[in-house]
């Protein structure tokens, strides 16, 4: 559906995409590489190999295309929300946002501006703040500790819109962001830092309730069907499952 040939199957999974000159894009080779986290939890680790800079663009046409359901860790919500002007001025950001997102963290909302001369993404997820400028070559990024922030504030002026955050002695500014986008930017990161200062300390983990055990074997099995377990893999993971009968 996307123009990828895959030879053959297997983990990792590789595809071979032709040069499009309607796309403006070179050949790539795309790779998956499965591995299961839990009975029900899969991860894809990809990559695109390819000249120029639309390795993005062809992740994208690719995720597209899957129909099993897929957890983006909040990324599409948070681009829909940013706007199409956004989006455009940050198509580069965009594309890439995925790659800066932690498995544990959901994004919150995104800023598209300018900080320290640099035009990039300002990400809040649920456990970080980070500004990140991605470049032909690869990207520069700054992360803001939460807990260091000590106030917040926005202006409006013709041109865009403004985010000051003060932090430990300096200050950081993003602007010509669009309008309305600030303020809401804001709003959502006092809700984060005040959400985690809620929370206090990590609470200690408790073992959770085992789901059905036969039930996760028989998923175990479908994965090994499906070609993303090895036998080996496959059978360490049932005598794991066994041994806590």
């Amino acid at each position: 559906m996307v123009g990828i040939d895959v030879p053959v199957a297997g983990n990792p999974i590789v595809g071979d995409t032709k040069r499009s000159l309607r796309k403006n894009r070179w050949a790539a080779a795309a790779t998956a590489a499965i591995r299961p986290e839990t009975p029900t939890t899969t991860v894809v680790d990809w990559s695109v190999d390819m000249l120029g800079d639309k390795h993005g663009e062809v992740l994208a046409d690719i995720l597209d295309a899957i129909t099993v359901p897929i957890d983006d860790l909040g990324v599409v919500a948070a681009l829909d929300r940013l706007g199409k002007i956004g989006r455009f001025f940050g198509r580069r950001e965009a594309l890439a946002l995925t790659d800066y997102v932690h498995l544990n963290e959901r994004v919150v909302e995104l800023a598209q501006g300018v900080y320290d001369k640099h035009q990039g993404m300002l990400v809040l997820t649920t456990h970080r703040l980070f500004f990140f400028d991605k470049t032909l070559m690869g990207a520069k990024v700054e992360e803001f500790d939460l807990d260091a922030i000590g106030s917040l504030a926005f202006s409006k002026k013709l041109g865009g819109e403004s985010i000051d955050i003060a932090i430990s002695g300096r200050s950081a500014t993003i602007s010509q962001v669009a309008h309305g986008r600030a303020e809401t930017f804001i709003a959502a990161l006092r809700q984060v830092r005040s959400g985690a200062r809620a929370a206090g300390p990590a609470p200690a983990q408790h073992a959770a309730f085992a789901p059905d055990l036969a039930d996760q074997i028989r998923k175990l099995s479908e994965l090994h069907h499906a070609g993303i377990l090895t036998s080996e893999e496959f059978n360490s993971k049932k005598a794991d499952l066994l041994s806590r009968m």
